[in-house]
């Protein structure tokens, strides 16, 4: 059994679904969490803060358009949409918001079980969510023993597609457990299947640094999940701060690797003594980028730290731990190119 989450990000046209069917073509006794079409989950947003009934029909369309769906699929759409277009002309609350951005990884989820099915896979799908969770709308937990139960009570087959990002309470209302939910439900089901995951996404593996940024930005073979969790909490990398609570302890293979391109990054339980990433991220109320921050176990080791804070200046460093160095920056660093070329060179 192997958990595999497909991202938005990498679902836009049936260019990129058949990419993602030959990245599993060798692929059995699989749960695929899918994620919402790319921009989908904002489009849902933007129709039910504006009752915009014609943003349900874009999407509609955009869904009918990505490949030929049959017409099992098209009723089924069609029926979401109709409801979707009942849904965003009802009174606000966090409930029908959460109910109402469920239906993109319900809409995405059919349309894979129909390409997957036209294309030769044994594939069939689920879409009354599976994670139990509290009531807390937008942000939900899981209650792992009654979703543990719940999971291991429902038939999967042997190419399963599931929805990301939502469950339900115990009583049936449907919530989201906020952005990057995907990656959680995926950790969820590796955790009571005890099973590997495999995350596909648009970036290859988690890298040095954002190459928009940095340069000499490469892929990371291994990061250790106590890094991977101080990046999340910095929000260097697009991980919710949750989603790797599930599997802590866990002896399983956690990859990420890129659609599009060469690159591939394990995600281990054994720390390995370097830096393994910079990243400009924001701090406070600034909106801006004021923060640079570096990761890795091997900030312990003083020499590292100090060669850091020496080239950088002593004025700005702000928090310093055993995994992350953190230094405000002004504008006058941020102009001073030397240092955003010579960061991610202190990366070994």
């Amino acid at each position: 059994m192997q958990v595999v989450k497909i991202g938005g990000s990498i679902l836009k046209n049936k260019e990129d679904l058949l990419l993602i069917k030959q990245k599993l073509m060798d692929c059995h006794s699989c749960i695929i969490v899918t994620s919402a079409l790319k921009n989908v989950t904002n489009m849902l947003i933007n129709a039910y803060e504006t009752k915009n009934t014609g943003i349900i029909d874009n999407i509609y369309n955009m869904h009918i358009n990505t490949i030929n769906v049959n017409p099992e699929t098209a009723k089924i759409l069609m029926k979401y949409r109709d409801k979707l277009r009942e849904l965003v002309l009802r009174e606000h609350s966090l409930s029908l918001r959460d109910n109402i951005i469920s239906y993109g990884e319900r809409m995405a989820t059919v349309l894979l079980y129909n390409f997957f099915k036209d294309n030769g896979f044994n594939a069939s799908y689920i879409i009354d969510p599976l994670l139990v969770t509290d009531d807390v709308f937008s942000n939900s937990n899981c209650i792992m023993d009654k979703t543990a139960k719940k999971i291991m009570n429902t038939v999967l087959g042997d190419f399963t597609i599931v929805p990301g990002f939502y469950g339900a309470t115990e009583d049936g209302q449907i919530t989201t457990v906020g952005r990057g939910g995907s990656d959680y439900t995926a950790m969820v089901f590796a955790s009571v299947l005890n099973c590997d995951v495999r995350i596909i996404t648009d970036v290859p593996g988690i890298m040095t640094s954002d190459p928009r940024v940095f340069e000499n930005s490469r892929t990371l073979p291994e990061v250790s999940m106590s890094e991977v969790l101080k990046m999340s909490h910095f929000g260097v990398k697009n991980f919710n701060y949750k989603t790797f609570v599930p599997v802590l302890g866990m002896d399983i293979n956690i990859t990420v690797e890129s659609l599009y391109e060469e690159g591939i990054t394990r995600i281990t339980k054994k720390p390995v003594n370097s830096v393994k990433c910079v990243a400009l991220t924001g701090y406070g109320n600034d909106s801006g980028k004021n923060m640079l921050v570096f990761i890795g176990h091997g900030l312990s080791d003083p020499d590292i730290s100090g060669n850091i804070i020496s080239a950088i200046g002593q004025e700005h460093l702000y928090h310093m731990d055993g995994l992350s160095l953190s230094l405000l920056v002004d504008d006058d660093l941020i102009n001073n190119k030397r240092c955003f070329q010579e960061a991610p060179l202190w990366i070994k």
